[in-house]
């Protein structure tokens, strides 16, 4: 990731979107990871260590981050048990009752070794909760700035899994400010056509006042609805959640 977009993620890392993702995961562990506590779980992407105060609930926490500035930042925290600096897939001799890599596959060339390599470093019954950008024609200069390689569907998430997971769930989040974000990315992508060189490569989001607090109030409200059993049709993500199968 170019490091003007990662120092622009890190600044956003507490926004109303990370802070509702977080909250996701949070709910999505607790309903469908292993039953026994304390857990070992590992975040892939853990970015500035944004989800591993929700994630240490649940057990001991490994992270994987390549960013330096990354590094840096879950360093500071303390959370993770273990800091590894390689890109997926590589050398671990090490499973885990939970993985989970947040808005990340989108960012790794060749996703299904990634997915291989999750599903071969969970325990049998171990679950992978992943999020990722929804719907290719969404794909722009947006993606491109956060080096992403694709953007997917519910159907073609699903599809790239080994044949060794059982999906749980695999809807779609964010779907209630799906039309608002879609005609502010339309505007923002216009922009950018217009005003070439002097618009931001990564759209930027609201990090305060009444428009954040009001976004952060809608993702609570879906995330709440997604507990109690929603799968929404659409959304800006998809998120999903798949088992291994046992041996």
């Amino acid at each position: 990731m170019e490091t003007t977009a990662y120092q622009q993620y890190s600044e956003e890392s507490g926004d109303w979107l990370k802070t509702g993702r977080a909250r996701l995961l949070s709910h999505l562990v607790r309903a469908f990871g292993p039953g026994e506590r304390p857990l070992e779980l590992l975040e892939i992407g853990a970015g500035v260590g944004q989800n591993l105060g929700v994630l240490t609930e649940f057990g001991v926490v490994d992270a994987i981050e390549v960013s330096p500035l990354g590094q840096e930042a879950i360093a500071r925290t303390g959370a993770a048990r273990t800091l590894y600096s390689t890109s997926v897939p590589f050398e671990l001799d090490r499973r885990y009752d939970v993985i989970c890599a947040l808005d990340v596959i989108e960012h790794i060339e060749d996703d299904r070794a990634a997915l291989r390599w999750v599903h071969d470093h969970l325990r049998p019954g171990g679950v992978f909760v992943a999020t990722v950008p929804a719907y290719p024609w969404l794909f722009s200069d947006h993606d491109r700035a956060l080096q992403h390689f694709r953007r997917y569907t519910a159907r073609t998430f699903r599809d790239a899994l080994p044949a060794g997971f059982h999906v749980e769930a695999c809807a779609y989040f964010n779907q209630l400010l799906f039309p608002a974000a879609v005609g502010s990315r339309a505007a923002w992508s216009a922009a950018r056509l217009l005003r070439p060189g002097k618009t931001s490569m990564k759209q930027p989001s609201p990090k305060s006042g009444l428009a954040a607090s009001a976004m952060g109030a809608v993702l609570r409200a879906e995330v709440d609805l997604i507990a109690r059993g929603r799968r929404p049709s659409f959304g800006l993500s998809v998120f999903c959640v798949a088992r291994r199968k046992a041996a």
